[in-house]
């Protein structure tokens, strides 16, 4: 049984947790942070232990409040990319992918520190909107962040549709009593994915909490919250 309380202090204290999708899908491990602990540290540890794409995930609720829609919705109107667009990935599912920015106090945007600043203040909007100061918080991201930059955002399409890290991890926020701002990045091993035994075995000699998607899933469902 997962301890939730334990899931909400590791993320609050600025730890990481693991999060496994599904053997019936990507199969593979994400590193998730708390997006409002996120500094440049946890910016470079994720590049060098994690190694995939390092994103920041929000709900439903942050892309409809902003209105910025999902990359594929922009790319299917131009006609030259359309065909590019209306294919899915192997495993099925439309992508979770919006728009990619940066700050507008960033020098390029890709260094730790640039990508840290962004997200912090990614989350700073988020916050806003999960606390319905809807008209501050589009303001601050209209005002703050230009487009297209180094750090991607990415939002739920909700369990009941899509059951990727994106929705993962925006349902655990909410089942931890979190404001979806999360950051998350892919684990890699030469060549390939981290297998699901590596990472366990990396969660375990690192006593990193380690959660299965089935496991969230079941929880959501039971407190109503996959369209989120």
């Amino acid at each position: 049984m997962v301890d939730w309380l334990k899931v909400r202090n590791e993320l609050l204290s600025g730890r990481p947790v693991l999060i496994f999708d599904s053997f019936h899908r990507e199969s593979e491990v994400d590193m998730v942070f708390y997006a409002e602990t996120v500094d440049s540290s946890k910016i470079s540890f994720l590049r060098k232990n994690a190694g995939g794409l390092i994103c920041f995930v929000s709900g439903r609720l942050f892309r409809e409040i902003l209105n910025i829609p999902f990359m594929r919705d922009i790319l299917v109107k131009e006609p030259s990319l359309r065909e590019l667009a209306v294919k899915n990935p192997r495993y099925g599912d439309p992508p979770a992918f919006n728009i990619w920015v940066n700050h507008v106090n960033t020098r390029t945007g890709i260094s730790d520190e640039d990508r840290a600043l962004t997200i912090k203040k990614l989350a700073e909007v988020a916050k806003l909107v999960y606390k319905g100061f809807t008209s501050s918080a589009r303001e601050i991201f209209f005002r703050e962040f230009y487009s297209p930059g180094h750090v991607p955002i990415l939002t739920s399409r909700g369990l009941s549709r899509r059951k990727g890290h994106t929705e993962l991890v925006t349902a655990l926020a909410l089942l931890t009593g979190l404001t979806p701002a999360m950051v998350i990045a892919e684990m890699l091993s030469d060549g390939l994915s981290l297998s699901y035994e590596d990472a366990r075995r990396y969660a375990f000699s690192n006593n990193i909490v380690f959660l299965e998607g089935v496991d969230i899933i079941a929880v959501a469902e039971e407190r109503g919250l996959i369209n989120d």
